[in-house]
């Protein structure tokens, strides 16, 4: 099945490599995906990601993992990070080590092989599991140069929330105009540490709501 590359936002105005690497990641693609960018090159949301098999095979390794770090251990603020006392993720892996998981090697080749991050950047990864009642507060990732979402709830109902929230600009921020990116599975979200962003709160009747999350430390 050919691939189906949708360009939004503020696609007339991308750069040149960024639009020639859309085309070329499109012509590698056999299954039906969408590509859509946003605030310049600031968030690329890719739906439908990996193959079906390898979802499933990340899915299932994801579900096992040992999510054993708290926030604390995270060294995340409290005010960005609210009502989360509960164990939420597993350790992290880096690209730097020697011991990651077969199933993450998978996703961070896949994600390398788009051509939308530097291929010789190291890679921080780990499973995160949000109870309900989590979310992030609005925030810049001032600590990374590119964060990646990556979502694995085969199931998500829309009043259970958790969305991901950015702002195309300051002056869409001043005015509440904001993107919102459900948590759908087998979906990316690529943003730069340039783009404002949030999750909102989960419903108190939302099921956990498992990611990988990923991070390009700045040098």
């Amino acid at each position: 099945m050919s691939s189906n590359v949708l360009v939004g936002g503020l696609s007339k105005l991308l750069p040149q490599f960024l639009r020639s690497k859309l085309r070329a990641y499109a012509a590698k693609r056999t299954q039906a995906h969408s590509v859509q960018v946003f605030a310049d090159g600031g968030v690329i949301l890719c739906d439908g990601f990996l193959d079906r098999q390898e979802f499933i095979k990340l899915q299932q390794w994801a579900v096992k993992a040992n999510c054993d770090r708290t926030r604390e251990q995270r060294n995340w603020d409290q005010g960005l990070i609210r009502d989360f006392d509960d164990n939420m993720g597993t350790r992290q892996w880096s690209t730097k080590g020697s011991e990651m998981p077969a199933e993450l090697k998978m996703f961070i080749d896949a994600v390398r092989a788009t051509g939308f991050i530097d291929p010789e950047a190291e890679i921080h990864i780990g499973v995160y599991r949000w109870k309900a009642h989590s979310g992030m507060g609005e925030h810049h990732d001032a600590h990374t140069n590119t964060a990646l979402t990556f979502y694995l709830n085969d199931i998500w109902k829309d009043d259970w929330f958790g969305d991901f929230i950015f702002y195309e600009s300051d002056e869409a921020k001043a005015k509440g105009m904001g993107h919102a990116v459900a948590p759908l599975a087998n979906r990316l979200v690529i943003n730069r540490d340039t783009v404002s962003h949030k999750v909102t709160y989960t419903s108190n009747v939302a099921m956990d709501r498992l990611t990988l999350q990923a991070f390009l430390p700045k040098s």
